[in-house]
């Protein structure tokens, strides 16, 4: 499978069965905010975060909160919001000291939009093989030291997957692993959006984290809810 390394053998159902036999010992991080500094403060490697907001800001809280001090270039591969919406949504401080720079594939299609200096457009990958490449190009033209990809519900459905599924997201997330390595890259997120549904079958295998993180949004008392 092209685009996929040495990564191409996860191949017996036995052993899909022992990446995943171990789930109850997953590293979930959904606690108080001291700790969630800490953790996000020192990340690195390949991780993937879970979360409940389809807001472009949220995602750059916890993008903002890694390595908070440092200026660093973010290379965000959105699948699910245009670069428009996200220069939008985007306040001053939204990504402190970082410089982002986008890979937008929700936008693709359109012939009359130019790539510029912060973003170019893409059409969106069919699979996870043709992701990777697209990831490693860009990596190696932006020299990122952190690599954010939104989301990976756009290539699988989490909550019944298939030993195929399972196995080309293995594939892939080795082989990503094994290229990232000498590279200026330090930390990659990989975002899974729960609203699609609970992810049934966590990858700990290839993942240093396995990360929660929801957003609370306050009620406001004084606005009537409907059902």
């Amino acid at each position: 499978m092209e685009g996929l390394g040495n990564y191409q053998n996860v191949e017996s159902k036995e052993e899909l069965k022992r990446m995943n036999e171990d789930e109850h010992i997953t590293h979930y991080w959904k606690s108080i905010q001291k700790e969630s500094n800490e953790t996000l403060g020192n990340l690195l490697g390949l991780n993937l975060v879970i979360h409940n907001s389809a807001q472009f800001n949220d995602v750059a809280k916890l993008l903002n909160k890694i390595r908070k001090d440092e200026p660093s270039k973010v290379l965000y591969f959105s699948l699910t919001t245009s670069y428009d919406h996200i220069k939008k949504g985007m306040n001053q401080d939204s990504l402190g000291k970082k410089q982002l720079h986008v890979v937008d594939m929700v936008s693709g299609f359109l012939l009359e939009i130019q790539d510029n200096i912060d973003c170019v457009f893409r059409k969106p990958p069919k699979t996870l093989a043709e992701m990777k490449i697209m990831m490693m190009k860009n990596i190696d033209r932006v020299k990122p030291d952190i690599v954010c990809v939104d989301s990976l519900s756009q290539f699988m459905n989490f909550t019944k997957p298939s030993d195929q599924d399972l196995q080309q997201l293995y594939q892939f997330l080795g082989s990503l692993k094994e290229s990232i390595m000498g590279s200026n890259v330090k930390t990659i997120i990989l975002l899974y959006d729960e609203k699609k549904g609970p992810m049934k079958k966590l990858p700990l295998i290839f993942t240093d984290l396995i990360i929660k993180m929801e957003v609370i949004k306050p009620v406001n008392p004084f606005v009537k809810q409907f059902s």
